[in-house]
C-alpha cells in the first residue's frame, strides 16, 4: 500500500495538498481585444495548490491561480528578458522536514534555451516562502515529469525522470548534483493508483496534475492563512462591565464595539448602534445583568460606483481609470486619468467624490498642431503643507511620449487660479527622467525624514520613426526628491522591481502604479502588473520594506511571487488594479480606491470602473485585497446582543 493510501486512514490528523497547473494553452479570448495576445501559459503554467481533510475532496488555494512562478530569464534578453514557465511540479518532504520542489522549466509552451535537460529545485520551510531554484543537470535532452522520494534506508532521495529516450532514475544526497544515471524500466511513482479517480481536475477542466502529499494540520493552516479566502466566522461575545451608581451616558459616548473572527484567526474591531431606548431602561442603582440590542454598522460599497460627468462633456467610455482619492483639509478629492483637461471631483465625504460635478482646475494648452493630450493617473500629495497634482502627460495620445509631470497649487484646489503649468520631472543634473523612454505613474512618500518618489519607467529603443520602435519592460523605479520641489531628483534613480513573472508579463511585461499603504514600521507598496492594452488580465502584486531602511536599495525590498489581487479575486471584477489608500474617517480602516472592469451579459469587456473595498490585516500581517462586503459580514450577521452586568 503506498503511503498516501496509509495516511488517507489517517485523516484525522493528516491533511492533504494537491501540487497542480493548469494546461495554459492558447490565448486569453481576444474578441475583447482584437489584435493583442496573452498566452495563458504565462499566467497558468505555475506550481497551484488545494487542500483537502479527508485526501478525496479537494479545494484551490489563491482562487485557483498559481502560487509558485518561474522567473524571467533577463541575462538572454536584457531589454525584454524571456518569460518563462513552470510544469510538472512535484513536491517531497526530505528527512530534514525542508519540503523541495521539482518541476521543468519552459520557455512559454517551448524548450527552455537556458536550461535544457534539467529539472528546477525549490526549497520551502512552509510551502508559502521558497529559495531561488536551483538547476539539477539531468540529461542532454528534453526533460519531463521529475519525481523523487527520500530513501531513509540510503539516507538519498531517488529521482526518476523521462526523456524521448526513455526513463532514468539515480540517487542523490542533496538534490543539487545528480552523478550516476542508469536506464529504469518501471517507475516507483504510479499517480494514478495513488489518487482516488475523482479527484482528477477535481472540478477545475484544465488541471494539469503534479502529486499529493500528506501535511500536517500546522503545516495546512499556514498555508491556509496566506492562500485560502478570508471571511467572516463569527462575532466575540459582547460583555461590559458597568459600575453600580454610574451614568449610563458615559456608556453610549464609549459605544463599545464589536470584535469580528475571520477564517485565517484575525479580528476586526467594527462599530455598532446600539438601542438607546434599550440602553435608557438599564437601573444602574443596583447589581443587575441586561441584555442590549445592536446593529454592526457596516459599510457596503457596491461595484461600479456610479460617477457624474459635466453636463456638456463627451464621455466616450463613461468610466474611470485610475482613481485615486486624497483628503486635503477636511475635503476629499478624486482625480483619476484623463484628458487635456485636468478634473478633480470634490465632496465632504469619500463617497460623495464619485457622484459630485467635476471641476476643470486646469487645461493644458493644445500647441504646435496638437489635437489630443492624455493626462494619466493624476494623484494628490499634500508635502509640508502645500498639495501637489502627480500626473502624466501623453502628447497626442500617443503612450510612447509619455513624461511625469508635476503641477503646484498654490491656494484654493477648486479655483484653477490656484494651479501653476505643470513641471516636467527631472534628474538631479536637470536632464529627463527617463531619457530615451517614458515615465508615468509617480507616487510620493516620506519615511524617516526622507522624501521618495516612485514611478514606472520605461525604456524604448527607436527606429526611424514613431512607427518604428522596440519597447523594454516597464520598471519600478525610486528616488529622493527636494519637498520644496518635488519634481527634482536629489538621488539617483534605482530600480526596485521588473516584471519578473508570468502574472506581471501575461501579453506585455509591465509593472507600473505604485502606492504606499503604511501599517506600523511595514511599508507596502502595491504594483499594478500584466497588460494595459488587454484591460481584464490587469492585477496587482506587493513590495515590503521596514521603515527607516535604505529604501534606495533594491535589497531593503521584498517582492512577492504571486499576485495578491486578480481577476479571480472578486467574480466579475476582472482587471482590478491601480488603487490608492485612504482612511476611512467614521472607522480608521483603510480604503482601497481601485478601478476594476465589469462585462456585459455577452461577456463583452466594458471599460474600466472605480470601486471601493475596506483593507482587512490577515493574521500573516498582509494587506488582503479581496474583502467584499459579504465576505467581511453577511447581512445576517450584522445584529448583536451586548450583556451589560451592572456591578
Amino acid at each position: 500500500m503506498t503511503k498516501i493510501k496509509q495516511h488517507l486512514r489517517e485523516g484525522d490528523k493528516m491533511a492533504y495538498l494537491l501540487a497542480y497547473t493548469k494546461k495554459g494553452e492558447g490565448c486569453y479570448p481576444d474578441f475583447n481585444y482584437p489584435g493583442h495576445v496573452g498566452y495563458n501559459c504565462d499566467w497558468e503554467q505555475a506550481m497551484h495548490l488545494a487542500l483537502s481533510e479527508d485526501g478525496k475532496n479537494f479545494t484551490p488555494l489563491r482562487n485557483n491561480t498559481g502560487i509558485l512562478f518561474a522567473k524571467a530569464s533577463f541575462e538572454e534578453d536584457e531589454f525584454v528578458g524571456v518569460t518563462k514557465t513552470l510544469v510538472e511540479p512535484w513536491i517531497c518532504c526530505g528527512e530534514d522536514g525542508i519540503f523541495y520542489v521539482l518541476a521543468v522549466r519552459r520557455n512559454q509552451n517551448a524548450p527552455d534555451s537556458k536550461h535544457v535537460g534539467c529539472m528546477m529545485v525549490f526549497t520551502s520551510t512552509d510551502l508559502v516562502h521558497y529559495s531561488e531554484p536551483v538547476f539539477v543537470k539531468l540529461s542532454e535532452e528534453e526533460i519531463s515529469r521529475p519525481r523523487c522520494r527520500y530513501d531513509k534506508d540510503c539516507a538519498s532521495y531517488y529521482v526518476e525522470w523521462e526523456t524521448a529516450s526513455g526513463r532514468f532514475c539515480a540517487c542523490t544526497k542533496d538534490l543539487k548534483k545528480i552523478e550516476k544515471t542508469e536506464s529504469c524500466t518501471q517507475t516507483q511513482f504510479n499517480l494514478q493508483q495513488e489518487l482516488p479517480q475523482h479527484i482528477d481536475g477535481f472540478g477545475t477542466e484544465d488541471c494539469v496534475l503534479g502529486n499529493v502529499i500528506a501535511i500536517t494540520k500546522e503545516q495546512e493552516q499556514v498555508l491556509r492563512e496566506y492562500f485560502d479566502e478570508i471571511c467572516y466566522v463569527k462575532t466575540k461575545p459582547i460583555q461590559v462591565s458597568w459600575p453600580v451608581g454610574k451614568s449610563i451616558n458615559s456608556l453610549l459616548g464609549s459605544s463599545p464595539k464589536a470584535v469580528c473572527v475571520y477564517s485565517d484567526g484575525s479580528t476586526h474591531e467594527k462599530m455598532v448602534e446600539w438601542d438607546e431606548e434599550a440602553l435608557c431602561r438599564v437601573d444602574v442603582n443596583k447589581p443587575g445583568s441586561w441584555k442590549i440590542p445592536g446593529k454592526i454598522k457596516q459599510k457596503r460599497w457596491k461595484f461600479p460606483i456610479p460617477l457624474r460627468f459635466l453636463p456638456d462633456e463627451l464621455v466616450e467610455f463613461n468610466g474611470m481609470s485610475d482613481p485615486c482619492v486624497t483628503e486635503y483639509h477636511g475635503k476629499y478629492y478624486l482625480s483619476s486619468s484623463g484628458t487635456h483637461h485636468i478634473q478633480l471631483r470634490i465632496a465632504d465625504t469619500i463617497e460623495g467624490t464619485f457622484d459630485a460635478e467635476p471641476t476643470v482646475i486646469y487645461r493644458i494648452p493644445l500647441e504646435n498642431g496638437l489635437h489630443f493630450v492624455g493626462t494619466w493617473a493624476a494623484e494628490l500629495h499634500e508635502i509640508d503643507g502645500v498639495l501637489y497634482l502627480f500626473t502624466s502627460l501623453c502628447e497626442n495620445a500617443q503612450w510612447i511620449h509619455v513624461k511625469s509631470v508635476i503641477l503646484r497649487c498654490n491656494g484654493d484646489p477648486a479655483d484653477p487660479n490656484s494651479w501653476e503649468a505643470p513641471r516636467k520631472c527631472v534628474k538631479i543634473d536637470g536632464s529627463d527622467l527617463t531619457e530615451g523612454g517614458i515615465s508615468l505613474d509617480m507616487t510620493w512618500f516620506r519615511d524617516n525624514g526622507r522624501d521618495y518618489v516612485m514611478w514606472s519607467d520605461r525604456k524604448i529603443h527607436y527606429g526611424a520613426d514613431d512607427e518604428h520602435f522596440e519597447a523594454g519592460t516597464a520598471d519600478v523605479y525610486i528616488a529622493t526628491v527636494d519637498p520644496k520641489k518635488p519634481w527634482q531628483l536629489t538621488s539617483e534613480p534605482h530600480c526596485v522591481v521588473r516584471p519578473m513573472y508570468g502574472w506581471d508579463r501575461y501579453e506585455t511585461p509591465v509593472d507600473e502604479g505604485p502606492y504606499l499603504l503604511r501599517r506600523g514600521d511595514d511599508l507596502f507598496v502595491t504594483i499594478s502588473g500584466s497588460s494595459t492594452s488587454m484591460g481584464d488580465l490587469y492585477d496587482v502584486g506587493l513590495l515590503h520594506a521596514k521603515s527607516g531602511a535604505d529604501l534606495l536599495q533594491e535589497e531593503s525590498w521584498t517582492w512577492l511571487s504571486y499576485p495578491i489581487l486578480t481577476k479571480e479575486s472578486v467574480p466579475g471584477e476582472y482587471g482590478p488594479g491601480h488603487n490608492n489608500f485612504i482612511k476611512d474617517p467614521d472607522t480608521g480602516d483603510d480604503l482601497m480606491i481601485y478601478h476594476a472592469i465589469p462585462h456585459d451579459e455577452n461577456d463583452k469587456t466594458l471599460f474600466r470602473q472605480p470601486g471601493i473595498r475596506r483593507v482587512h490585516w490577515a493574521k500573516n500581517g498582509l494587506p488582503y485585497l479581496e474583502m467584499t462586503p459579504e465576505r467581511d459580514l453577511p447581512e445576517a450577521c450584522e445584529n448583536v446582543v451586548m450583556e451589560l452586568v451592572i456591578e
